[in-house]
């Protein structure tokens, strides 16, 4: 009569074909195992599958299900896999190839054995029990190890950014190997993006997503080195030669996205910087162009800015209290109305002091541009055909006003 011992023995004479068997099953349906070559990663998946046929036959010889210690030989195994960056996937996939070759074996031998059937079930049971004690303890071992990688890599990611920061060439090691990877070589150009919450984060991952997403935006991951300082993110981004600081529009639209999620942040885009010793410059400008973003947020990207909105942007209110009574008086009215009239003078400078084009870039007949301009210069007492008087009155809707760029 068949008994769970027979089956045993056949499972653990076939101990080394199954294991084998396996391999090749993994390589043949799982990409991340076809395209392993190192001889040594492979030896230890066919060291991992033998070692559960062994747990595999010691349960059916005993007649009981494993336990985590019977099974914790698959902890190492997963840390290894976590630590060759082997998706998790692909991993409990593997998994599943040995325990269903396992299974096939003991079923081919139940049908040519007499009794065979019912001796199979009963191994069923025990043979499911492996599969989810094993995938369990594997998976929690495979976590637990991307979990200290990845607290270790974020480490790695903080003391690097210290490093170049402060002007600090990263020593040889990890800081270095990060650096590379990033593309941040001592003469590369880079530019620097600070990102800041506006509002309380409840969620403690929604930063660590918008980091994400912004590091996307900025271009290729490959060459940027994301990192979260607490509430900060910084992310610094190798520039290729000829390339400008990082582009603000698909920052812009990021942010739009996390907004919409509920993630509101102020983000600053620095200039363009030749090499990556100054790095800290470039942050440091990041940091600066946050100030001139109102409560709500939004993304100032500085290469966008002319000089002009630059400096109107970083002025204080002493710049305010020196634009002219007149000035400050018919920029805050209009500003309270419609604009039109900034509308139209802004329009007016933008197409070289031409007011056909204004008009047409407007939507109006010429001559109601000239009417206009012509009530600006009896408020304001501009003559705005001389570029002393045009350049004042631009600098206060700056200043004062919300500008055609609101």
């Amino acid at each position: 009569m068949a008994t769970l011992s027979e089956v045993a023995d056949i499972v653990a004479a076939q101990r080394q074909s199954l294991a084998e068997a396996a391999l090749e099953a993994m390589r043949a349906e799982i990409p991340g195992y076809a395209a392993l070559r190192n001889e040594a990663l492979l030896a230890d998946v066919v060291a991992h599958v033998s070692e559960a046929v062994d747990a595999l036959s010691i349960s059916l010889a005993r007649g009981r299900p494993v336990t985590d210690d019977d099974v914790a030989f698959v902890r190492p195994h997963a840390a290894r896999r976590a630590r060759q960056g082997m998706p998790l996937v692909d991993f409990m996939h593997a998994l599943r190839i040995a325990h269903r070759l396992m299974w096939e074996t003991i079923a081919d031998w139940a049908v040519h054995t007499t009794g065979g059937r019912d001796v199979a079930l009963e191994a069923g049971g025990l043979v499911m029990e492996l599969i989810n004690r094993g995938s369990t303890v594997a998976a929690r071992a495979y976590l637990t190890e991307e979990q200290f990688l990845a607290v270790e890599g974020d480490r790695v990611r903080r003391d690097l950014l210290e490093d170049l920061i402060a002007g600090r060439e990263p020593a040889p090691g990890p800081r270095l190997t990060a650096a590379t990877k990033a593309g941040l070589h001592p003469d590369t150009a880079c530019a620097v993006v600070v990102a800041v919450p506006v509002g309380p984060v409840d969620d403690p991952y929604s930063l660590r997503a918008a980091a994400s997403l912004l590091g996307q935006a900025t271009g290729d991951p490959a060459r940027a080195l994301t990192v979260l300082r607490q509430d900060e993110i910084v992310i610094v981004r190798a520039l290729r030669e000829g390339a400008g600081s990082v582009p603000g529009e698909p920052v812009r639209t990021a942010w739009r996205t996390l907004t919409d999620r509920g993630t509101r942040l102020a983000v600053g885009i620095s200039t363009r910087y030749d090499t990556v010793i100054d790095l800290g410059k470039a942050y440091h400008e990041a940091v600066s162009a946050l100030g001139t973003l109102p409560p709500e947020g939004g993304v100032v990207c500085l290469s966008d800015l002319s000089v002009l909105d630059y400096l109107t942007l970083r002025a204080d209110e002493t710049a305010a209290r020196i634009v002219p009574a007149a000035l400050r008086t018919f920029v805050t009215e209009d500003s309270r109305a419609d604009g039109t009239l900034i509308r139209t003078v802004e329009e007016y400078a933008a197409n070289d002091l031409n007011v056909k084009a204004a008009a047409q870039r407007l939507g109006v007949h010429i001559n109601t541009a000239h009417h206009r301009l012509a009530r600006v210069e009896e408020r304001t007492g501009c003559d705005l055909r001389r570029l002393t008087d045009l350049q004042q009155l631009l600098i206060a809707i700056k200043l004062l006003g919300r500008g055609s760029g609101g």
